[in-house]
């Protein structure tokens, strides 16, 4: 639920005893999940003394506020907002004007002992899926994981670290080598 003065109340079903509420600092306009629902975007005016801005605010599915986006307006309001299919782009209502906007999400990567590792989500998946690319030679292997927070490597290892879902604060460590 988001209200038009800046609070948001995010709940895994309307039975949730815990939500998660959270305050913007928008009068917000227009709210809209990504398509793969990790993504919430909040258009909405943000007043800093006497100057307004129209912005998009980006929080993931917990609350987390992950950034945002200044819009160039006269107004200072965006009247709508709507994402792509593949949640890669946005479409904002500014003025009498519209504007596109390539969504880059933060890829989490490394480099060790001529592998490349990286990790995306697929627009129908939960997981992340985690890809080790042998560039001397061209071959891939792929896995998945839930809950992927981090890929480090170093030498001839790298190191995947995911949180568990069912208890928070509670994290796994993979130690994986070249073909994972």
């Amino acid at each position: 639920m988001a209200y038009q003065n800046g609070q948001i109340q995010l709940m895994r079903d309307e039975q949730d005893d815990y939500p998660t509420a959270l305050s913007t600092g928008l009068h917000i306009k227009c709210v809209r999940w990504h398509p793969n629902g990790n993504i919430l975007a909040v258009s909405g005016v943000m007043t800093e003394g006497y100057d307004k801005k129209a912005v998009v605010n980006f929080y993931n599915n917990i609350g987390d506020h992950l950034r945002t986006l200044r819009v160039p307006s006269q107004s200072a309001v965006i009247n709508c907002l709507s994402w792509e299919g593949f949640g890669l782009r946005m479409c904002l209502a500014v003025d009498s004007a519209i504007i596109f906007a390539n969504i880059q999400p933060n890829y989490l990567w490394s480099y060790f002992n001529n592998t490349l590792v990286f990790s995306f989500q697929k627009p129908d998946k939960n997981d992340m899926t985690i890809v080790f690319w042998d560039s001397v030679v061209n071959e891939k292997h792929v896995r998945t994981m839930k809950g992927l927070l981090h890929i480090k490597a170093a030498g001839e290892y790298c190191v995947l670290v995911s949180e568990i879902e069912e208890s928070k604060g509670e994290y796994i460590l993979v130690l994986s080598n070249a073909v994972g």
